[in-house]
């Protein structure tokens, strides 16, 4: 009778706390309960109400703090839910340099809720959820006469558009992040949000040692190695002469697609023996017509260059990994994906062209196709051929693209979740966003290998 007593006053105990506040499988800072409290208050009024309001901080029932307060531009307004967010700033001096720990509510925090409303008439224009460690992408309904309308958004780019749910618009002011998982299960792309970080071990293994390695490395034109680490030329495979510093120091000259040829390289050897044999990455993978000048200049120049070779590569890789011969059409190397739908532009929301067919993506969205990968498939790294235009001469050629250069890209998510992007190129480590930068007017080819912790670069 005692131990029913005590199971029964457990019970109640149970029952009556809270425990919404952080049950969701993302685990996003959840914000209901505080918003069921002070919904009237804050989302019902009109503008001239809610700005006498200062900006309030209250605690959920498992300790997080998040602070309500309004902010304002020209046609909207908007009340932010922000949960406490604690950043590291360095502060020098000309005697010691100190970090100091300052803690923030920031709008875009992961958690974050925000309703937007029209600053003339007070109608709710949109609510957001900020889930994502990453600010730029989050999910957000608008309301659209009786229905509710969903979006998924990565990086300006629309994964899910103006999706009808089966919920009130005012019910998402103080539902659960868990309950909006619930709600739109089904209709949003939640694949993209399960992140796995100890699937990324192996890409981060070679990156630390391409790294290492990059001392060792100089850029030099059409320079590479064969299969038995003999210096070649890119364009042809033909010997080419190095110097006694490089034979003698462990130096390597390499060009942007020699590079990524190392690259592949460090994982062949350990397997075949030997590195990825050259000829074969000269085999051609496009099909053009050869009457005409586009088709003449395609050939003679060798216009898909370097779209042939990481696609060979990435063939060869294949090759070697499964033991079976597969040529370039058979392996599935090539990235097709189109995950977004649109665009957010400065001009409003436009169609995205996606995925083209021997030509890659838009230089310009490449991180958002790159997040999504990262998700997907933790366990690739890409291989990325550059197509570029070449200028014409006025009045006498027409307008060609040429791909004559690679990249090395490696996304994946470090130990908080956050998206990371890594790019190798010319023996060079860059930013994922100077890469874009540097190749805005570009299309970018993507080809998947697959990672391994069994990588010994020469």
């Amino acid at each position: 009778m005692k131990s029913f007593r005590i199971f029964f006053i457990s019970l109640l105990i149970f029952i009556a706390v809270p425990v919404f506040a952080d049950y969701n499988r993302l685990g996003v800072p959840d914000s209901s309960e505080i918003r069921k409290e002070c919904a009237e208050r804050w989302f019902y009024p009109s503008l001239s109400i809610i700005r006498e309001f200062k900006p309030e901080v209250k605690v959920n029932s498992i300790g997080q703090k998040f602070q309500i307060r309004l902010e304002e531009t020209d046609s909207v307004f908007s009340v932010i839910i922000a949960p406490e967010t604690t950043l590291t700033y360095e502060f020098r001096t000309d005697t010691e340099t100190r970090k100091e720990a300052v803690s923030e509510y920031l709008a875009d925090a992961c958690g974050s809720c925000i309703l937007f409303r029209d600053s003339k008439t007070g109608k709710p224009i949109r609510i957001r959820y900020y889930f994502a460690k990453d600010c730029d992408v989050y999910v957000q309904f608008s309301p659209h006469g009786n229905r509710t309308l969903a979006d998924y958004v990565i990086g300006d780019c629309y994964a899910a558009r103006s999706v009808p749910v089966g919920i009130n618009f005012d019910r998402l002011y103080t539902a659960s992040f868990g309950e909006i998982l619930t709600f739109t299960e089904n209709a949003l792309p939640w694949q993209y949000a399960g992140i796995d970080i100890g699937q990324y071990l192996q890409k981060k293994h070679m990156i630390g040692l391409i790294r290492k390695n990059l001392s060792r490395i100089s850029w030099q034109m059409d320079s590479a190695y064969d299969e038995d680490q003999n210096p070649v030329r890119v364009s042809d495979g033909q010997p080419r002469p190095v110097s006694k510093e490089e034979k003698d120091g462990g130096k390597l000259s390499l060009s942007s697609l020699g590079f990524v040829k190392w690259v592949v390289d460090g994982l062949v050897e350990p397997i075949a023996g030997s590195g990825t044999y050259i000829n074969p990455l000269y085999r051609n993978t496009v099909s053009v017509n050869p009457l005409g000048l586009a088709g003449i200049r395609f050939e003679k120049d060798k216009l898909s260059f370097s779209l042939d070779w990481t696609r060979n590569l990435a063939a060869a890789r294949l090759s070697v990994q499964t033991r079976k011969k597969y040529l370039y059409e058979e392996s599935g190397v090539d990235v097709k994906i189109e995950p977004f739908s649109a665009e957010i532009t400065e001009n409003g929301i436009k169609s995205l062209a996606g995925y083209v067919k021997d030509t890659g993506y838009d230089a310009k969205w490449l991180r958002p196709v790159m997040y999504v990968l990262g998700v997907t498939e933790p366990t690739y790294f890409y291989l990325a051929a550059i197509r570029k235009r070449i200028p014409p001469e006025a009045g006498k050629t027409p307008e060609i693209y040429t791909f004559d250069e690679a990249a090395v890209i490696f996304p994946y998510f470090d130990d908080n979740q956050k998206f990371r992007c890594v790019v190798f190129k010319d023996g060079k480590e860059m930013s994922l966003n100077s890469f874009v930068t540097k190749h805005n007017d570009c299309y970018i080819h993507l080809v998947r290998v697959l990672s391994s912790d069994r990588f010994y670069p020469q």
